[in-house]
């Protein structure tokens, strides 16, 4: 018992020890790691930090959004210096795996840097000549003595163009500013608090690339130093903030993301603060936003009456009036109970404000509508009194004494002139919203919707904002194409989630990479108008592929997969339905102007071919094999006709008139052709096109798409339809159809039945009705496998292409209204890159055996693009 007694001592005294020596390492760390921040100026507006090693080599030797923003001219300086200067012989072995600190600091109204590299070991005063012996070999160097240190002079590129440095308590400090590295040395001036690098530092992920520190106090100083005037409605959200943020970097090649926890101070006057100690919560305003909106905010809030009394807290600490009125008309307390939890406000192209407000739930309207507005004309309203959403939600409001109103399902729209809000419907009826833009898709695809403050800024709609409200050294960066790439940022957002009285704070910026998908083509190909059909890619020999593509003007084009023009030739009319390879490497095709065609690889038509057809063709030509010979089967508006291959009418062929308009491509089942018709009928033809089979599928429906065949594992099948209706029908071969309601109000405007994974038993229905995609799995039973809403309406058919490698199907949509194209995988995810700037009809998939995946499509300057997908 005894000696179990003393080892037990022994062990505790042992974990207490350890505990003890690990803690002490923690904070021996945190001090080295402090240590070279302390030195830092006071007026330090951010601080990035970056490992100095191959590993961040490698991750931003490729990162475009930094030379963007800093400068390509300033970013080769900078590149310069870490390769000939912290990549040297001579100061290697003290540098590598430090951190390096950038940090900016404002003078003379403009931004200036230092670099702060801490060393692993102190460098002896024995072995410093031997460092300046090396880098004199790159740089003319010399010395001054200041504030009993000496300061080394790098010269570098031009006469002007000096680099100041210091070694300092064994930091590294360097700057274009002599006046900086004073300020460092000066054991007076004033340096960053103590408290505030303590947070940067624990809050700093040493398993990210990069980290950014940013002291709150000088919001207000970055503000002064960038705008001509210090205030402005956005940047006032933001005014008076005190504590500080630490993000981290989360790598993507066309987006700076930066994730991280931002600290407020306790009894803060700025707006933003109140949202603290709020709950993150889904925003769903931003879906309201015109598609020229600039900048908007969006606030969300889980706790009200929390909410509340913040609110009049923070009226208290300012001292405003409206801290002391009491309300004894309850008139506060019962817009409480009607107005919502979501506010936002946006800022358009025209300058124009607009206030939203969610509804408190679709029977609060008549309350508000009764005791609190005018109803003025045409479904615009107006408050009584002025003043009363200052007092219910603070600083948003503020813009809106007395605003105009008007009701968009439960949302309220707000503005300061009923003209806005009739320019405001107009956008919503013609659903020309932000969130069908592309930037915005990209934003979406980055940024969630969860959080209770979400500020955004388009870089495009705000660019004349951006542009009027910079000071001019700043704006000429903005403006400089050429050194800067700030153009190509699609918008900038920060979004803030309350955490216990914190934040869980993000930051993005989407870049339009020039690596990114539909940035920078491998080739284009000019046209003199439009192209007209798809981009097709046909087998040329055994071992190479081509592209072929008809032009408005009618003209077909063969391009080889480098973009080159293999022929052209001018056709008879315009393509109907697809263009189809035989066995034999043969086109075949038929036109509107009533030919068919079949033509080689060298664009040679063959012995027989153009032929004339008796009617107008309504789809593609299905070949198919009928009493042991190859068949032209080709669907007009009411009659089936069928060519040899060598041209000639099919001898025997029995043509008859449908009932209704024919609703091609003919399609085959066993030894028969089927087809469907707009009265709701399909036909059975038999191997000399007689009728062999007439189905109607219900009395008195329509059709206006192509049925479709679903093979059946024991069963003998079953046709698949749908009406307009919004039914879709499975009729079996032999016995009574059933429906099934698909939902969609409307009927269906485009549906194809498409098999997936290469299986008989399974197929799939994409249907589209207006703006909604909707895909069904159809086999045993039919369930939605995934919709997408797009912001308009879609007018062409959907694509589809099989991914490389796979039998796997992904659904191609093209949305003129909008100039975007969509990739949908199986799932329902959109493929990576996706969407991309583009026009109607184009290609995903390999252009040559053995390649690279391309998108190859049209823009509206009448080129065909080549973009290379890296995945």
């Amino acid at each position: 018992m005894r000696n179990t007694i003393i080892l037990s001592v022994v062990l505790f005294v042992a974990v207490v020890a350890a505990t003890l020596y690990y803690f002490r390492n923690l904070d021996g760390e945190h001090n080295r790691a402090a240590k070279p921040l302390r030195y830092l100026p006071d007026n330090t507006l951010l601080i990035t930090a970056i490992s100095n090693n191959e590993v961040s080599d490698n991750i931003f030797k490729d990162f475009e959004v930094f030379e963007a923003m800093l400068g390509h001219q300033e970013f080769e300086v900078m590149s310069q210096f870490k390769t000939k200067l912290l990549r040297s012989e001579a100061l290697k072995k003290f540098v590598d795996d430090s951190e390096v600190y950038i940090s900016f600091h404002p003078q003379d109204k403009q931004i200036e840097t230092i670099l702060t590299i801490p060393t692993s070991t102190a460098i002896t005063q024995t072995e410093f000549p031997a460092i300046l012996n090396e880098l004199n070999k790159q740089y003319k160097i010399s010395t001054t003595d200041t504030l009993d240190h000496k300061i080394y002079q790098l010269q570098y590129g031009s006469k002007d163009s000096s680099l100041y440095s210091i070694y300092y308590n064994n930091v590294f400090f360097a700057s274009k500013s002599m006046h900086l590295l004073t300020k460092i040395l000066d054991k007076h001036s004033k340096h960053l608090p103590d408290d505030q690098i303590d947070f940067f530092l624990k809050g700093d992920s040493r398993n990210t690339a990069l980290s950014v520190y940013f002291p709150h106090q000088q919001y207000d100083s970055i503000v002064n130093l960038y705008q001509r005037k210090n205030t402005g409605t956005f940047l006032d959200f933001f005014k008076n903030m005190q504590g500080q943020s630490v993000w981290n970097i989360n790598f993507k090649q066309d987006a700076l993301m930066l994730t991280g926890e931002s600290e407020l101070d306790q009894y803060s006057e700025n707006y933003v603060s109140l949202f603290k100690n709020q709950e993150k919560t889904s925003q769903h305003l931003y879906t309201y936003f015109p598609s020229n909106t600039a900048v908007y905010m969006e606030f969300s809030i889980s706790d009200r009456s929390r909410f509340q009394r913040d609110l009049k807290d923070l009226f208290k600490r300012r001292k405003e009036k409206i801290a002391k009125e009491i309300d004894t008309t309850g008139v506060q307390e019962q817009l409480t109970t009607l107005l919502g939890n979501d506010i936002a406000l946006a800022e358009t192209t025209g300058s124009n404000l607009l206030g939203f407000i969610t509804l408190k739930d679709k029977n609060t309207w008549s309350t508000l509508e009764g005791k609190f507005l005018e109803n003025l004309e045409d479904s615009i309203y107006r408050f009584k009194s002025s003043g009363l959403l200052y007092r219910q939600y603070g600083d948003l409001f503020q813009e809106f004494p007395r605003p105009y109103l008007t009701k968009v399902n439960d949302v309220l729209i707000l503005a300061n002139s009923s003209r806005t809000l009739k320019d405001y419907r107009n956008a919503f009826e013609q659903r020309d919203f932000l969130t069908g833009t592309l930037g915005f898709k990209n934003f979406e695809k980055l940024q969630g919707n969860e959080a209770n403050v979400t500020l955004f800024v388009h870089t495009k709609n705000a660019n004349t904002k951006i542009l009027n409200s910079l000071n001019p050294p700043f704006q000429n960066n903005f403006k400089d194409k050429e050194n800067f790439g700030f153009q190509d940022f699609y918008s900038w957002s920060v979004q803030l989630s309350g955490n216990s009285g914190k934040f869980i704070s993000q930051l993005y910026a989407i870049f339009k990479s020039k690596t990114a998908l539909g940035s920078t083509p491998e080739w284009t190909y000019a046209f003199e108008n439009k192209a007209i059909t798809k981009p097709y890619v046909f087998e040329q020999s055994d071992t190479s592929q081509f592209i072929l593509i008809q032009e408005l003007d009618h003209t077909m084009h063969a391009i080889s997969p480098k973009g080159q023009q293999l022929w052209s030739t001018v056709f008879a009319g315009r393509v109907v339905g697809d263009i189809q390879q035989l066995e034999d490497r043969s086109l075949l095709l038929v036109t509107d102007r009533n030919r068919l065609y079949r033509f080689d690889t060298n664009g040679q038509t063959l012995k027989g071919f153009s032929i004339g057809i008796p009617d107008e063709p309504i789809s593609q030509p299905t070949v198919v094999t009928l009493q042991g010979q190859k068949v032209i089967a080709i669907p007009t508006r009411k009659k089936v006709y069928a060519f040899n291959l060598d041209g000639t009418p099919v001898s025997n062929w029995q043509t008859f008139e449908a009932e209704g308009n024919l609703l091609g491509p003919i399609l085959v089942t066993g030894n028969q052709l089927a087809i469907g018709t707009s009265s709701g009928k399909i036909y059975g033809l038999g191997q000399n096109g007689q009728k062999v089979r007439d189905l109607t599928i219900k009395p008195n429906i329509q059709l206006k798409n192509p049925i479709g065949v679903l093979k059946g594992n024991v069963q003998p099948g079953e046709f698949l339809a749908t009406d307009t209706a919004g039914y879709l029908y499975r009729i079996p071969f032999e016995g009574a159809s059933t429906s099934f309601a698909l939902g969609n109000a409307g009927g269906v405007n485009f549906g194809d039945f498409v098999h997936i994974n290469s299986s008989p038993h399974v197929a799939l229905l994409v249907s589209i009705n207006n703006s909604l995609l909707r895909v069904y799995e159809i086999a045993d039973t039919t369930r939605v496998l995934f919709e997408y809403n797009f912001t308009k309406e879609i007018n062409d058919r959907p694509q589809y292409f099989q991914t490389p490698n796979s039998s796997n199907l992904q659904i191609g949509i093209a949305s003129k209204a909008t100039n975007l194209l969509y990739l949908f995988k199986e799932d329902g995810a959109l493929q990576d890159g996706f969407p991309v700037e583009g026009q109607p009809l184009f290609h995903y998939g390999r252009i040559n055996y053995n390649g690279d995946t391309y998108l190859l499509c049209m823009r509206r300057d009448h080129k065909l693009y080549a973009f290379r997908h890296q995945k």
